[in-house]
Formats: structure tokens, sequence, C-alpha cells
């Protein structure tokens, strides 16, 4: 059975953490025991100086977790902004090898490991540190190294409506150049269905052009944070997928 799987989305709120809770949930109806990772959540809350990883924590709690804030959301920012912009806005670093140990941690614990990303793949983490890639500069450690680094597979998490074709296609693109084994794509209502012809027509052009598969259409949840059980059920038939490898 495979370990585990890193959610990575398109862009920014396309509903990474609501299927990443899905997917949890649907493991659990599996009898698999999940778990899971927000290895760096940025525009965190702070609570009596505390920064309390919302999404870490929704997630931690769908998986029925005990495990500390900090081993689940290693690195959190206030800013809500890329982790290397946050980080050098509030003068800290985005420490990579605390991420390498609750990963190591969980990752030994649980049956299966859900670990979400924070926006897009090519979301910067942190400078490089002027390292070398293909002769050129690299000028930063981007959301595809850290995957690369905790060496899972990917799930894309694509939005429904127009854009989510070259969105969609641009992410699976850098993912398979890189490396990274995308095991398919999740196409994620986030708003009312409008009907529209590329709500209707997307999957099925994704599903021809795509150079993995469409794994999913998962309906609009007009609560999504109180709506995982409908998720998972959507899902159910996905993640039996997930665990085989």
């Amino acid at each position: 059975m495979t370990k585990g799987i890193f959610i990575t989305g398109t862009d920014t709120g396309v509903g990474k953490t609501v299927i990443a809770a899905g997917i949890i949930r649907a493991l659990g109806r599996r009898g698999v025991q999940a778990g899971a990772m927000k290895p760096v959540e940025t525009g965190c809350i702070d609570e009596s100086g505390t920064l309390v990883a919302r999404d870490g924590m929704f997630l931690r709690k769908i998986a029925g977790m005990v495990d500390p804030a900090e081993v689940v959301t290693p690195v959190r920012f206030s800013y809500p902004l890329a982790p290397m912009v946050a980080a050098e806005l509030e003068g800290r670093s985005v420490d990579l090898d605390a991420i390498m140990r609750a990963y190591s941690m969980l990752i030994a614990k649980y049956d299966f490991l859900v670990v979400e990303g924070a926006g897009g793949i090519m979301v910067p983490v942190k400078e490089s540190g002027g390292s070398m890639r293909a002769g050129l500069s690299q000028p930063a450690f981007f959301m595809s190294d850290l995957i690369k680094s905790l060496d899972l597979p990917v799930v894309v998490v694509a939005r429904a409506g127009l854009g989510a074709i070259n969105h969609t296609l641009l992410t699976v693109t850098h993912a398979v150049r890189e490396g990274i084994g995308v095991r398919g794509v999740i196409i994620n209502s986030t708003g009312p269905a409008g009907n529209t012809l590329a709500e209707s027509t997307n999957p099925g052009l994704l599903e021809r052009i795509c150079a993995v598969p469409i794994l999913g259409v998962v309906p609009y949840c007009a609560a999504p944070y109180d709506t995982v059980d409908t998720v998972a059920t959507a899902l159910i038939d996905v993640v039996a997928k997930l665990i085989q490898g």
C-alpha cells in the first residue's frame, strides 16, 4: 500500500484542504488509519502569542490525531502570503529540517499520510541559496522541491470553471518534468454550479488531453468545512486507487 499522498493545487483557493479532509475521512471508512500534515501554513491566527494553523488544525481534527500542532504544521506564519515572502516580512526562516523531522514521525506512525501544500506547485517556499539546476540559477526552493524532498506522489486539485484547463495542464506538466509522480487530478467545484460551458466540458476535455487521469469531480458544498462527509462520499472510490499505489 502506498504510504501517503501530497495534495497540491492549480492555484490558491481551489479547495485543497476540503479535498484533503475528504480523502482522510474516506480512508477512515475503508479502515485505513490516516494522518494529516500541513508542513507550512501562512495566514495563521495569533492566539495569545501562539500562531494557530487553521487548515492544519482542521485536518488534525478530521484525522482524529493527538499529535502536537507543532508536528502537524511545523512552520507557521501570520502573513497570508507565499511562505518565502511571509518569512522575509516576519524576519524568520522556513525550517526545512523541522518539516522533515515532523514528516518522518508522522509517515512512520500512520497507515497513510495526507500532506497538504500551500498554494500551487510553484509557490516559493524559501530562497535556494543559489543552487543550480539545468545550468541555470534557481532563485528559490519551490513547493515542487518540497514534494521531491518528501518523495510523495501528488494529487492535483483543480477548480471546475474557466481557466481550469490551462492551470491544470501547466501544473501537471511541471510536476512530470520535475520527476514527481502524479496520481491524477480531482476537479473541485468551488462555487454554485453556473451551468457554464466551461464547467460542463472541462472534465471531458481534460480526460482526453491531460497526461494523468481525472480521478473525480467533487460537487460544490455551500459550507465545505461542515460537509466533509459529502466530499468523502464523492471520493470513496478515488481513495481505493490511491492506497493501491
